[in-house]
């Protein structure tokens, strides 16, 4: 499944990127989030070098649903994880994919054609990056840590905007911007990413990932799970603050 993975992966972040170079026309599906050809044509290629693979697994993908939905084994796809940056040029952007056991991730890559970063990580195996071990940061003091989130009318709408507000207004460095944000924590270039707007296929790779590198992932209550719609995402040594700055009145 590992090889699997990785040809999949890199082979739907390569075509992705292709498309990335030439921007393609931005389409709105009916929840008004975009959708482009590259999204489209990327997860059709994943899907179809898993199926040929293992036609018996499972598949869930952001523009095509699911497949054998009852499979032991799920592969998760987010063809183009950061379509909004995308569609305006800006490479803040990855291919996710990750496959899960029983509902539990146990291979996780994020892949950033634009920058060359090729991630990935199995269960109990560690996180890599472009073939070398990578980890989280150290930042104890959250006076000190460096903190990425995401739109603020999603917080709003979970009544979690003064939580945010609290954690800006103690952290050091803050940008608000989601795309690419449990990729960046991977290798400690940031400390802290919370977004409150998520599905399955933006969480299942970056969970594991983020486990194998050293930090913690849970949904805003604290807890590991990939249906909350919610994440935080830190070194692990920050968790337990955030989440009770987050999650205060």
């Amino acid at each position: 499944m590992i090889k699997t993975a990785i040809e999949a992966a890199r082979s739907a972040g390569e075509l992705a990127y292709r498309y990335f170079k030439i921007q393609p026309k931005v389409n709105y599906k009916p929840d008004n989030s975009p959708v482009t050809r590259a999204d489209i044509e990327a997860e059709k290629l994943a899907r179809k070098i898993i199926s040929k693979k293992f036609p018996d697994h499972g598949i869930i993908g952001e523009e095509f649903g699911k497949t054998n939905p009852d499979a032991k084994y799920q592969w998760v796809i987010d063809p183009v994880d950061g379509t909004r940056s995308f569609a305006i040029g800006l490479p803040l952007w990855s291919t996710l994919l990750a496959v899960l056991e029983n509902g539990k991730p146990i291979i996780g890559i994020s892949f950033a054609p634009a920058f060359n970063e090729f991630i990935i990580a199995q269960k109990g195996k560690g996180t890599f990056l472009n073939g070398k071990k990578t980890s989280v940061s150290k930042t104890k003091d959250l006076k000190l840590s460096f903190m990425v989130f995401s739109t603020i009318r999603d917080f709003q709408k979970k009544e979690k905007l003064n939580g945010l507000v609290k954690l800006c207004e103690i952290i050091r460095s803050t940008r608000g911007y989601a795309d690419l944000g449990y990729h960046l924590l991977l290798n400690g270039r940031i400390d802290i990413f919370v977004n409150a707007k998520e599905a399955i296929y933006d969480l299942a790779a970056p969970s594991i990932l983020v486990q194998e590198a050293g930090g913690k992932f849970t949904d805003f209550s604290g807890k590991f799970s990939l249906t909350s719609g919610n994440g935080v995402a830190t070194n692990g040594l920050l968790h337990d603050q955030v989440l009770k700055i987050l999650n205060s009145r």
